[in-house]
């Protein structure tokens, strides 16, 4: 963007006097951003234990205190509306408001001065590197003012020095703000500059008590103070912002946000059900064993009951029971699952009858099922209490349903989503919504005012790896992950 702006013209264009006070004003600028992040660097090198700090011991703490709270307020306040009248006092008032990027690293780079320059260091010493340790923690540390270097630049270089406010007033004209910046680092991260400058705070080389206190409170700065930074983006960039945040995380890496949760598409698009080259899929072939182990304790004999299988898939339970000799039918709304299953079917020689449909309205009359088996299906239904009496309706006088869902806690969110989907890419991104898993106690209380008697809760998880490392499943002692469960419908 530098690069890009055009040199400053005659003198016969704009006012010099103006043009003189800009220059002026761009001098003491770089020049106090340059001196106070060289004393950032240095001071922090050395773990703010070398300063020109001389207050005595007994005020030395609240003299640091004070010089460490006031960066991230004022910082924070001169963005703010109340900030920028501030600013706009700051600068001759008619070129007040076009230098407003120029006198806020102004004031920025005095008040990173006044904090690193002024600290009264403690004199403790906590840990300091030597030898190849110390020049392996150096590269580390040069790299994070490097990656923070990358932000700037990829965030607009001239915005973030001051450089745009002087330069437009020696050219007179109006400042020329870059667009959101969405390249890059930017890419990654919507915070790419505050996180690396966090960084820079825990790579030093040597620490003390000091290092630790300044540590701690601009990382808690750099975490909280975005959230006013993007209040602003979406005033100003609305919906195009929006857009932005669904779809890079605010401050670390991952987990990658998911603008479109609860993604029923991923079994419409799955191919290749009973190939086995698809990874989540023969995970949830490896499920089926685990779930038979319950399903079979509670029916016994499955020879000759009308059984649906509800949100059947590519058929994987649908053809387990049919194997167990019971009449079958799958119901899925994906056309190319039911496709996938049918082709299974046929190439097994498997009478099972598969149909299109979702489970809000079944196309089935009353009381025609001796069991409906609905598993990885509940914890992705939008209207629970329908679809629970749609399979009370076509159940007989007491019929059987059999189920398995999520837990909605903690630790189901971690695993099935931050682990299972963002990390190790077990299931595809965007498979479940947290917010729609159910814990057993409100899935009992359901089930029992649609007219079903609910038996137990068993819990299911995995318990080792088979020789492609796919994880294979066994019963749980808890159910605070995944359960199963049956419930009897009622006279």
């Amino acid at each position: 963007m530098v690069l890009n702006l055009s040199p400053i013209s005659s003198p016969t264009v704009a006012i010099k006097s103006d043009r003189a006070i800009a220059i002026a004003y761009g001098f003491v600028c770089h020049t106090l951003f340059t001196v106070g992040v060289g004393t950032m660097i240095v001071a922090m090198f050395f773990g703010m234990s070398c300063s020109f700090g001389h207050v005595p011991a007994h005020w030395s703490v609240l003299c640091n205190a004070l010089l460490l709270a006031q960066f991230p307020f004022l910082h924070s306040l001169l963005l703010s509306p109340f900030g920028a009248a501030i600013l706009n006092r700051l600068a001759p008032a008619v070129i007040a408001s076009r230098m407003a990027t120029t006198t806020y690293a102004i004031v920025a780079s005095v008040q990173v001065l006044l904090l690193f320059a002024l600290w009264t260091p403690s004199g403790v010493v906590w840990w300091r590197a030597v030898g190849a340790g110390f020049w392996f923690i150096v590269c580390f540390y040069a790299g994070a003012w490097l990656l923070l270097l990358k932000a700037i630049w990829d965030a607009g270089l001239a915005l973030q020095t001051g450089f745009l406010g002087w330069w437009a007033v020696a050219n007179s004209r109006t400042p020329q703000y870059p667009l959101m910046p969405a390249t890059g680092l930017f890419r990654i991260v919507r915070q790419p500059i505050y996180v690396a400058f966090a960084l820079t705070l825990w790579t030093v080389p040597t620490w003390t008590p000091d290092q630790i206190a300044v540590a701690l409170t601009l990382t808690a700065y750099c975490l909280v103070g975005p959230l006013l930074k993007e209040r602003r983006f979406r005033q100003r960039f609305g919906r195009t912002f929006l857009a932005y945040a669904t779809q890079v995380p605010y401050w670390l890496p991952w987990p990658r946000p998911v603008s479109n949760r609860n993604d029923l598409s991923i079994y419409g698009a799955a191919a290749d059900w009973w190939g086995g080259t698809t990874r989540w899929l023969r995970t949830l072939h490896n499920l089926v064993p685990t779930r038979f182990a319950f399903f079979d304790q509670v029916v016994g004999d499955w020879q000759g009951k009308a059984v649906l299988d509800l949100g059947c898939g590519g058929g994987f339970m649908a053809a387990a029971l049919k194997e167990r000799g019971a009449r079958v039918t799958g119901v899925d709304p994906s056309e190319s699952a039911i496709a996938a299953a049918r082709r299974h079917a046929e190439a097994n020689d498997l009478e099972i009858d598969y149909l299109v449909g979702r489970g809000e309205r079944l196309p089935f009359g009353n009381g025609v099922y001796d069991i409906v088996v609905c598993v990885d299906v509940l914890e992705h239904v939008k209207d629970l209490n329908r679809v629970i009496a749609e399979i009370r309706r076509v159940l007989n006088p007491h019929g059987l349903l059999l189920f398995d869902t999520i837990n909605r806690t903690w630790i189901a969110s971690f695993l099935m989503v931050t682990i299972g989907e963002n990390i190790i890419r077990l299931l595809p991104r965007g498979a479940h919504d947290p917010a729609l898993f159910i814990r057993p106690q409100e899935l009992a209380r359901n089930l029992e005012v649609a007219g079903f008697d609910v038996g137990r809760f068993v819990g299911m998880g995995p318990c080792g790896l088979n020789r492609r490392f796919d994880f294979v499943f066994r019963l749980l002692a808890t159910t605070a992950v995944q359960y199963l469960g049956a419930a009897r419908a009622k006279r």
